[in-house]
């Protein structure tokens, strides 16, 4: 491996790159994971009202 200084900034901003490009890649993942659960759980609720009165109930309990 070359130890001169413009190849390892080099190494070190490739590095940077692929590192950003995972992190921005694995955050769109989790965004749209989440948007799915919830709308997997308002789906859930909406087909399954008998499960959907106590969560009423209890969020008017700190609503009025």
């Amino acid at each position: 491996m070359p130890t001169d200084p413009l190849t390892l900034m080099g190494f070190g901003t490739g590095a940077v790159v692929i590192i950003w490009l995972i992190f921005s890649v694995v955050k769109k993942v989790v965004g749209i994971a989440i948007v799915l659960a919830l709308a997997a759980g308002g789906w859930f609720l909406w087909t399954n009202p008998q499960h959907l009165a106590p969560i009423i109930a209890y969020v008017r309990q700190y609503t009025g």
